[in-house]
């Protein structure tokens, strides 16, 4: 049995740092005074780019925050993550959760995780390691939802820090199953005079939680120029003559309002 209260947590860091340069000219002959320019601000961002077949994974997590769960969590992070790491599992993105407008669950952010595809997740679930650390999971968290989605054709994906993102979590009315799809295809180009777009679609994720869960039927992801971009939306005639797909078309939804962490 592992003494828990005897272990400190320590946090990874990431940096990532811009390079930039500047010019100067001076004409034969002549004495110029040239202004000092500064570039243009490159924003600051993550691309995310799987091969075929690739498993994309989403975590979210619910934190306990006492003694107990961070000293579970020292060990599942210095442990757990590079066992995992051994089967190619690695984290590719943070999001922070700024704004839960629909749903019970409530992190502070998802994380985009992958492995390398099926097979190599399904070995790590088999390591006579991974139960240990499995088991300890309820001490660090209240719940965990972990999403996980084939990316038969692969993914390029790349977040910004100057974008804001959305994410919609739906599950299906099995009386009205294409009600959702008409809703998202009819509103597709108002999202877009809005400033956003369609940059990612999880559809029949399976979902791994501590709380049992049942599993989604799509995850949406809309990136957006500005923060104001989804309010228009929903302020607008589009969404108002729509909206009913999505009440008819689902039987639970969840709307979060993201920023990347970079």
């Amino acid at each position: 049995m592992r003494n828990l209260k005897q272990i400190t947590i320590s946090a990874p860091l990431i940096l990532i740092g811009l390079l930039a340069g500047a010019c100067q000219t001076m004409g034969h002959n002549e004495t110029i005074t040239a202004a000092k320019t500064s570039p243009e601000p490159v924003a600051k961002s993550v691309m995310i780019d799987l091969p075929p077949n690739s498993l994309l994974s989403l975590i979210g997590s619910e934190y306990k925050g006492t003694d107990e769960a961070k000293a579970a969590q020292n060990i599942f992070y210095s442990e757990a993550l590079p066992l995992a790491a051994q089967y190619g599992f690695k984290r590719q993105a943070d999001l922070r959760v700024t704004a839960v407008n629909v749903g019970d669950f409530k992190p502070k952010g998802f994380i985009m995780t992958s492995w390398p595809n099926e097979a190599t997740f399904a070995n790590f679930q088999t390591d006579p390691k991974w139960p240990e650390y499995k088991a300890i999971r309820p001490d660090i968290w209240h719940d965990i939802r972990y999403y996980r989605d084939v990316q038969e054709n692969g993914l390029q994906l790349k977040l910004r820090a100057d974008k804001y993102y959305t994410l919609a979590i739906a599950y299906l009315n099995p009386e009205n199953p294409e009600d959702y799809q008409t809703y998202l295809s009819n509103l597709e180009g108002d999202v877009t005079a809005n400033g956003g777009k369609f940059i990612l679609k999880m559809k029949a994720p399976t979902l791994e939680s501590l709380s049992g869960e049942p599993t989604p039927d799509q995850l949406t992801f809309i990136e957006w120029n500005d923060a104001e971009g989804v309010d228009k939306l929903l302020g607008s005639a589009a969404y108002k003559a729509n909206s009913h797909y999505a009440r008819s078309g689902t039987t639970k939804f969840a709307f979060y309002r993201l920023e990347a962490a970079i």
